[in-house]
Parts: structure tokens; C-alpha cells; sequence
């Protein structure tokens, strides 16, 4: 029913969100799985993945790869990215093969810490490891309950059509208002039709272009709040 379609973000509800205490206090709710809290609403805005993409992510997904500049004389470029992957055997799940992909990191990420907190993030394992799977193996299905929750109570945001899901919608909705090209935001999402096929005529798209994707990406008239003085990267 369109009743119950979700819903995109828009500038009012990621002010409410982006002022609250999880993002200009340090504050992290019982529930929220410590920097879990903070990071998954920020990566989902940056880079449009899926809640469980996200939340599954170890510290080797967090890469630097090398690419050759072709604007820039041919030389070697790089870039940091995330990989989304499946891995059945640690437990990694996307929902199709095409969900299989690279997304470069976006400025943003990057200058509010989020390469530093991954690289204290401990050993080798997941970057957020309080989350818990359920019985089915998924990890997030707790913590999105616990967002869902956190909106229409801290935050305020009474519409239940806004979810965690809401991101996916938004990264969307934004990157099409500051042209970068449709084919593009697709791969980036991991969505795989025959356009996107057709325009790299790859099996991945080249990550030069990703990258070009990723930098013009922005939220219109919106503003992130200045990071919170000190993050705790403890879990």
C-alpha cells in the first residue's frame, strides 16, 4: 500500500538526526552497539549500502587500491574503498551476486575518522562487533529495531515510513539532484541491469569512475555538525 512505502530523508529529518546526542555528544544509547550508533547512519548517507552490508564489515573490507589516471597522464592513482563481499563461510550474506562491489569512501567519512577508528577497530574481525546475529545469521536485525526506536524517540521523527532503509533512498535521491550519472549510482548500489552492464562494458566498473561519483556527491543545503570532540573506538 502506498501508505506504507518508505520513505527518502529529507533536510528536516537528517537535521534531527545528524543533531542528536549520538553525533554532537559522544552519547551511545544502550542498544546501539556502541560506534555502531554513530558510523552505520553516516555510512549509509555516503555510501547508499544496505544496513546488513554495512553492519557485517571487517576490517580487511576497508582497502586501498591503486588505478590508473587516464586524465592525469596515465599514472597510478589510489583510492580508499569499501568492498562488500559474501563469504559463507564468515558468515558475510548480500543479497545478489551483483551486490558484490567496491564503493570509494567518501570525503566526509574520511575527515570525521573513519579510517582511524577501522584501523584501531580489534584485530582482524568485524569493524563493529557488538553486533549480534539473530537465528537466521542476519547481524543487524536488533540494532534496526533499536533504530526504529531511537527515530521515533530521541530524534522524533513520528512517520514510520522513515527507516534505517531510508538512507538507501536518500543516497539515491541526492546523488540524481547533483547529477552524477544514474548508471553510476546504480553500481554503486550494487544494482546490476543491463545499462550498467553495457556502459562499462566490464565485469567492474573502473574505479576512477566511482571515485568521480563518490567525490560529487553531496546532500544539498545539508551540513554535517562538526564531529563530537573525542570518539571512543573501544568496543
Amino acid at each position: 500500500a502506498p501508505e506504507t512505502k518508505r520513505l527518502g530523508l529529507d533536510l528536516a529529518a537528517l537535521n534531527a538526526i545528524f543533531s542528536s546526542a549520538v553525533f554532537v555528544s559522544g552519547e551511545r544509547p544502550e542498544g546501539g552497539c556502541g560506534e555502531a550508533a554513530y558510523w552505520l547512519p553516516l555510512l549509509a548517507l555516503y555510501t547508499g549500502a544496505r544496513l546488513n552490508e554495512l553492519g557485517q564489515l571487517r576490517r580487511t573490507d576497508i582497502v586501498r587500491e591503486t588505478y590508473i589516471d587516464a586524465s592525469n597522464g596515465d599514472v597510478d592513482a589510489t583510492a580508499w574503498v569499501i568492498r562488500i563481499t559474501a563469504n559463507a563461510a564468515e558468515g558475510l550474506k548480500i543479497k545478489n551476486a551483483g551486490s558484490a562491489r567496491r564503493v570509494p569512501i567518501h570525503e566526509e567519512l574520511i575527515s570525521r575518522g573513519f579510517l582511524d577508528y577501522v584501523a584501531r577497530a580489534n584485530g582482524q574481525g568485524r569493524i563493529f562487533p557488538l553486533l549480534t546475529p539473530d537465528v537466521y545469521g542476519h547481524l543487524t536485525t536488533s540494532w534496526s529495531k533499536w533504530y526504529a526506536r531511537y527515530l521515533r524517540g530521541p530524534i522524533g521523527i513520528a512517520d514510520k515510513r522513515i527507516v534505517f532503509h531510508s538512507y538507501r533512498h536518500a543516497f539515491r535521491q541526492y546523488a540524481l539532484q547533483v547529477r552524477v550519472p544514474d548508471v553510476d549510482v546504480m553500481a554503486l548500489m550494487g544494482h546490476t541491469g543491463p545499462e550498467v552492464k553495457a556502459a562499462y562494458n566490464a565485469v567492474e566498473p573502473p574505479l576512477r569512475r566511482l571515485g568521480d561519483a563518490i567525490q560529487k556527491y553531496r546532500v544539498p543545503g545539508f551540513t554535517l555538525p562538526p564531529a563530537p570532540p573525542k570518539l571512543s573506538v573501544t568496543e
